[in-house]
């Protein structure tokens, strides 16, 4: 998908259309070779940027037409002034170049009637910009947080609002939600999820088990009921104001576990209050010899 900049036409034409109104009068080269030198140009400019096709032949004549009188290469095109070449054209020669840029002109008309060009509306009060490129800015400064999966899933999530494709949203949102669920579930139990474990239900109910907050909790149940399992239904499909309350819906509910997941993680990696206390045996201090009593002692008769 490319973005394209409709003024690309506007300036294709303030270019082309003047060709048109040359008729068969005589011009100098001097006098009009910048004009036809940029015709050229934008006409080449339209052509990288969009894929036409039906106007492909006629804008090749045109193309062809300025060439033959004005060179491509801006040194030597500049470079003919003052010089021999810097003449008066012919009628005819200036006809030429009239009757191609008519010509691409109703080609064009004709293909442009036809072109697969669309005009995407307003979703909400999200910018149409952003959900077609970076929907998961959304979340602000903790999109930096939240994992691949889930940011994948909601920038798909905001192209398929943009374009009208309801419930393909919708899914992606689910998808791109149950990501962070698996994560907030691994930082409150302390193992990750089960690969095949896709139970909604299941999660929540070990995560109660396991004291998660309530706030959370509350609010996933209230989004498995309402719209997480209706969308995984075949028969149901979800209308564009469904897709906008859910994508908003579940905006807030990842904002919340990843709020949830930096308090845990902060509160499990907080020091403890108090230093830990380490016990300290104390040894008697050695006596020396001189200090130690003796049941002997020198040049003593004890018999007496």
């Amino acid at each position: 998908m490319q973005r394209v900049n409709e003024f690309n036409f506007y300036d294709l034409a303030t270019q082309i259309h003047p060709l048109t109104e040359i008729g068969t009068s005589e011009v100098k080269y001097g006098d009009v070779f910048f004009q036809w030198f940029q015709a050229r140009d934008a006409l080449n400019q339209m052509f990288r940027q969009r894929p036409l096709t039906v106007s492909l032949s006629a804008a090749n004549e045109l193309y062809d037409s300025i060439t033959e009188f004005v060179p491509e290469k801006w040194p030597e095109a500049i470079g003919r002034l003052g010089t021999p070449e810097d003449r008066d054209m012919e009628g005819w020669e200036v006809s030429k170049i009239s009757e191609a840029a008519k010509k691409f002109e109703t080609v064009l008309a004709a293909e442009c009637q036809v072109l697969d060009t669309y005009f995407v509306s307003k979703k909400g009060a999200y910018s149409t910009a952003d959900l077609v490129e970076r929907a998961h800015i959304c979340f602000g400064a903790m999109a930096a947080k939240l994992p691949d999966q889930a940011k994948s899933d909601f920038d798909q999530a905001g192209k398929c609002m943009a374009f009208d494709l309801p419930t393909a949203c919708a899914f992606h949102i689910v998808r791109g939600s149950e990501a962070v669920i698996r994560k907030y579930y691994e930082q409150v139990t302390g193992k990750a999820p089960k690969v095949k474990m896709r139970n909604w239900g299941a999660y929540i109910k070990l995560l109660r088990e396991n004291k998660a907050d309530e706030k959370v909790t509350v609010f996933l149940d209230h989004i498995r009921n309402s719209y997480r399992n209706p969308v995984l239904h075949p028969e149901e499909s979800v209308d564009a104001d469904q897709a906008v309350i859910l994508f908003g819906a579940c905006v807030s509910l990842v904002t919340l576990m990843i709020s949830e997941i930096d308090r845990l993680s902060a509160k499990s990696a907080a020091p403890l209050p108090f230093p830990p206390v380490t016990a300290v045996l104390t040894l008697p201090e050695a006596k020396t010899p001189a200090e130690t009593p003796s049941a002997v002692k020198t040049g003593t008769d004890e018999s007496k």
